[in-house]
């Protein structure tokens, strides 16, 4: 079962490795990207900051969805991180279940604007927000515990 949701582009690092994850306490912690994928540095990286104690799995996209399909996954309370909005919007269109979403940090690139903290966005990635907001309902801008969520239709 998807305990927590967050769009974060550094992944897994140590801010969500130590506040989200005292924070939300899951048994398990699902990267879901397919670029990482390629990038055996970067799964190395992840994989030295995971807290003990916590299951680790690191898949494309395809590879997420069928994990969280997967029977033996719904007494496991997972903590999905993906790197992109895209990257949500392909899983939540695949997998029933999800109610909310936490966006954390996405970086500055061309053509983005900032609309909350360490949050930059273009257009494409409005359109994708309004996207998930209409189909799991809560989508949330927040980049740790302590601060207060922003709702995402406030910020758009």
């Amino acid at each position: 079962m998807v305990r927590f949701f967050r769009v974060d582009e550094r992944l897994l690092h140590g801010q969500v490795a130590v506040t989200w994850v005292s924070q939300i306490a899951p048994t398990s912690i699902l990267i879901a990207n397919d670029e990482i994928m390629e990038n055996e540095i970067a799964k190395m990286a992840i994989k030295m900051v995971k807290p003990n104690g916590i299951n680790l799995a690191i898949r494309s996209i395809s590879g997420a969805v069928e994990l969280l399909k997967d029977k033996r996954t719904e007494k496991l309370q997972i903590f999905v991180i993906v790197k992109t909005v895209q990257d949500a919007l392909r899983l939540v269109n695949q997998v029933d279940g999800i109610t909310h979403i936490n966006i954390g940090g996405i970086r500055k690139k061309e053509g983005s604007r900032l609309i909350g903290a360490a949050v930059y966005v273009n257009d494409d990635d409005m359109e994708t927000i309004r996207q998930l907001t209409q189909k799991v309902g809560s989508v949330e801008f927040q980049m740790v515990p302590a601060d207060r969520p922003k709702a995402a239709e406030s910020l758009m």
